[in-house]
C-alpha cells in the first residue's frame, strides 16, 4: 500500500533518520515509537504529504485515501458538529448538489414527453446509483453513530464547534476522519482527550478497520488492543517489530 524507499530527512543539526525502506500494508495496524524528538510526528507528516523527504521516495496507490489526525488540527468552528461531518466528503457533497439540480430542473419542466426531459430522467437514476454507492443514503445514519461511539450526546450534534473545548473539537476531527473511511489512518495520540468508554469504541472500530492504521501513543493498553506490529525510530533507522 506504501512503500518508503531509502527515506532520509536531513536537519540542520544532522539526520533525523535515512536510508529507511519498508512497506506498509493493506490491514496492518502499527505503533510508531521513538523517544521525544525522534521523527515519529515527521514521519506522520511524510506518509500523509504533507512534507517532503530530504531523500528517497514515498510510493502511493495513485488513488488512495489517508486520513490524519494531528495533535494540531484546524478546524472550521463555525459550523454544527453534525454539519462539520456531513459536507466533509467532496464527492457526496458533489452528488448532492448534482441531485438537488436535477430535481429541480424536473420540477421547473413541463414538456414530459421531450427526450431532453427523459435524457434527465436517466441521469437522475444514474446519479442516484452513484449516490447509492458512496452509501449516500446511510450517510447521516454514520455520521450520527460515530459521533455517538466518541461519546457526542444527539443534542450536540447542532451546536457550533466554537462551543466546545480542544479536546471536544479534537473529537470531532477523529470522528470526521473515522466516517469518511480513507483507506490509511494516521493518529497521533489519539486517546489522549478521549474516556474509557470512548477509547473503547475507537478500539472496537479500528480493530475491524480493513486498511492500513498508523498510531503514536503513550497509551500502552490501547496500543495493545489495537496494533500488531511496531516501528521504532532509534539511531536514525527504523526497526520493525511485528507481533
Amino acid at each position: 500500500m506504501i512503500n518508503l524507499e531509502q527515506l532520509g530527512v536531513y536537519l540542520p543539526q544532522g539526520f533525523l533518520f535515512k536510508d529507511i525502506t519498508l512497506q506498509i500494508n493493506k490491514g496492518d495496524k502499527i505503533g510508531l515509537a521513538g523517544k521525544n524528538g525522534a521523527g515519529k510526528s515527521t514521519l506522520m507528516r511524510l506518509l500523509a504529504d504533507w512534507e517532503k523527504p530530504t531523500e528517497g521516495k514515498i510510493h502511493r496507490p495513485k488513488d488512495s485515501t489517508i486520513g490524519f489526525l494531528t495533535q494540531d488540527i484546524k478546524i472550521d468552528t463555525t459550523k454544527t458538529v453534525f454539519d462539520y461531518l456531513n459536507f466533509s466528503n467532496e464527492i457526496l457533497n458533489g452528488l448532492r448538489t448534482k441531485l438537488d439540480q436535477i430535481n429541480h430542473d424536473l420540477v421547473e419542466r413541463t414538456d414530459y414527453e421531450a427526450d431532453s426531459y427523459l435524457d434527465l430522467l436517466d441521469e437522475l437514476n444514474e446519479v442516484n446509483v452513484m449516490f447509492n454507492l458512496h452509501e449516500g443514503f446511510q450517510w447521516e445514519e454514520k455520521i450520527a453513530s460515530t459521533l455517538e461511539g466518541l461519546g457526542f450526546s444527539n443534542d450536540d450534534f447542532h451546536k457550533p464547534l466554537s462551543a466546545f473545548s480542544g479536546g471536544w473539537k479534537m473529537r470531532a476531527e477523529l470522528a470526521k476522519i473515522l466516517v469518511n473511511q480513507p483507506d490509511i489512518i494516521l493518529l497521533d495520540e489519539p486517546t489522549n482527550h478521549l474516556d474509557i468508554i470512548s477509547i473503547s469504541w475507537l478500539e472496537n472500530y479500528l480493530q475491524k478497520f480493513d486498511g492500513a492504521v498508523i498510531v503514536i501513543s503513550h497509551d500502552r493498553l490501547f496500543l495493545d488492543n489495537v496494533t500488531k506490529r511496531t516501528l521504532e525510530i532509534s539511531q536514525q533507522k527504523i526497526w520493525d517489530y511485528p507481533y
